[in-house]
């Protein structure tokens, strides 16, 4: 190797070292003129895409306003959807059972209510027609015990004018033999003007004993009761 060649390979360090240290010197120079040159590039790019505002229109006088489009008839509304079970949530599916179950007490309370409703008319009717039974038996009672009434009257009647039909001393000598009861059925009917000659006829105790009986009958409810007997 001759003496140049080394001595060009011996630069070589300091040449690179000077390269790089001017290198550095100026790349914060560099960094600040591309920094300003993109911006603006980037600005005339974005005002060249930009469109310019289209001019405001300028209104007419006698412009007239368009008349309106007419109402187009309203759509059917769309079908509800169909009924899924399968859908519903554990939730739903207690809900629903549970309403289930509200629905069958409310139906059987329903019924026994209406079974009972059936009893009490039935126990009502029952008790209805025992009811118009007992009047009915009431009344034949009544009517039965009245016409006995009539029919003892009619003989108590009959009897009354037999003994004043009588002669007074035959009809003392009865009245003294007769049944105390009878006796004052009998005289209590009479006229004042047939029993007085008969109590004139009769044993002393026995008249006394009837006369004390009708005052006390006549001085009672029946004392403005009418004799029933017959003159003669």
């Amino acid at each position: 190797m001759s003496t140049a060649w080394r001595r060009r390979v011996a630069l070589l360090p300091v040449v690179a070292g000077v390269a790089a240290a001017t290198l550095a010197l100026r790349l914060p120079n560099l960094a600040e003129a591309v920094g300003h040159v993109l911006p603006a590039a980037g600005n005339s790019a974005l005002a060249a895409e930009t469109p310019a505002p289209a001019p405001a229109p300028v209104p007419t006088p006698a412009a007239v306003a368009p008349a309106p489009a007419p109402l187009e008839a309203a759509a059917p509304a769309a079908p509800a959807p169909a009924f899924d079970p399968d859908k519903l949530t554990p939730g739903e599916v207690d809900v629903l059972q549970n309403l289930s179950r509200r629905r069958e007490e409310i139906e059987a309370r329903a019924r026994e209510l209406d079974s009972r409703e059936a009893l009490v008319a039935a126990a009502e009717a029952r008790v209805d027609k025992k009811l118009t039974e007992i009047k009915a038996i009431e009344e034949k009672i009544a009517a039965a015990q009245a016409a006995q009434t009539a029919e003892q009257d009619q003989q108590m009647a009959r009897l009354v004018k037999v003994y004043e039909t009588m002669k007074p001393g035959d009809a003392a000598i009865i009245f003294n033999t007769l049944d105390f009861a009878v006796l004052i059925e009998v005289a209590s009917r009479m006229k004042e003007a047939k029993i007085a000659p008969v109590l004139a006829a009769m044993d002393p105790e026995a008249a006394k004993a009837l006369t004390v009986a009708l005052a006390t009958r006549r001085a009672g409810p029946s004392a403005n009761a009418p004799a029933t007997g017959s003159g003669g």
